[in-house]
């Protein structure tokens, strides 16, 4: 049994980096990018709004 676990923790690391990829780029670029800022960071009252809710 010891000799097949090889592949199953290959693709289970790979599976784990793979939605750590996809988080990351969610958390640091997609929402940042839809709201115009990082989050925490001072806006500035008037700056030009890039991203607008279509609700």
């Amino acid at each position: 049994m010891l000799h097949s676990s090889a592949p199953f923790f290959a693709n289970l690391l790979a599976v784990v980096f793979s939605t750590l990829l996809l988080v990351m780029t969610a958390a640091f670029l997609l929402i940042p990018y839809a709201i115009g800022a990082h989050p925490g960071e001072v806006r500035i009252p008037g700056a030009p709004i890039t991203a607008y809710h279509l609700t």
